[in-house]
């Protein structure tokens, strides 16, 4: 049976593991913020918007699995306000220590989400052990889409936390990804990407996780999660995306040629 976006609890999709999704129909742009709890403290990542019908959601969910007084680290993966703006809402809530943690690049814009935690500056192959010894390992994606973008890959349970790769328009209530998601998933890259030399290093670093450590799941910002079985299906259809659309439409509408 399909699993369906839950709009009152939290879903465990793996051991410690909380999707906490909100489902934006009118514009099928469903936010997905993920929660991680170990050994008594938790990381909340990618914490969302700060639109009441959005954060309320979020909050009630994370409540329901675990005392918020455990977050330790919010993890924002770029700076974009549909994942950031609820870090100053989120952090009263947090342990007083709580810290932040963003790309190096994305530094210098999020920290005008006016919080007062402690922000670190994350670069490729840093990492984070929380818990009881869990390990996160943050992979940098530049231009896919930010200068400051990156992926998380949680050791233990060998999910991808992908950010906006991988994310897909759908008002859909589904959270697994279906044979539809490969149109979904390259409607949305194929807006929100201008590079296909950064989507391509991308797809290849994490083709070296699949073939290295391994890859169980893949959780994107927006859309469905794409199960390991479909991973090899969804970095093929986004190896074969043309990016860059809207340049080349504006291009051609002015007489204009790019090289």
């Amino acid at each position: 049976m399909p699993v369906s976006y839950n709009a009152n609890d939290p879903v465990e999709i793996a051991p410690g593991v909380f999707h906490l999704g909100v489902q934006d129909q009118p514009n099928s742009f469903n936010n997905i913020p993920y929660l991680i709890v170990d050994g008594g403290e938790a990381v909340v990542i990618d914490p969302g918007s700060a639109k009441t019908e959005f954060y309320e959601v979020v909050v009630c969910k994370i409540r329901k699995a675990v005392d918020m007084r455990k977050i330790k680290h919010i993890i924002v993966q770029h700076q974009d306000p549909d994942l950031c703006a609820a870090i100053p809402l989120l952090e009263p809530h947090c342990a007083p220590d709580v810290q932040v943690h963003a790309p190096l690049e994305a530094k210098v814009l999020v920290q005008h989400y006016n919080f007062k935690a402690k922000l670190h500056p994350l670069d490729d192959d840093d990492t984070l052990t929380f818990g009881g010894g869990r390990t996160l390992r943050f992979i940098m994606t530049p231009y896919c889409h930010f200068v400051g973008s990156m992926v998380t890959y949680d050791s233990r349970t060998k999910i991808v936390f992908s950010s906006d790769a991988f994310g897909g328009f759908t008002g859909a209530a589904d959270l697994f990804a279906g044979p539809d998601y490969p149109i979904q998933l390259t409607s949305f890259l194929g807006q929100y990407l201008g590079s296909k030399r950064a989507l391509e290093f991308a797809l290849k670093r994490l083709e070296q996780l699949a073939a290295g450590p391994g890859v169980e799941m893949i959780c994107p910002q927006h859309g469905c999660i794409i199960p390991r079985e479909l991973i090899a299906t969804y970095i093929e259809a986004a190896h074969n995306l043309y990016v860059g659309g809207e340049i080349d439409s504006l291009a051609a509408k002015h007489g204009i040629t790019l090289g």
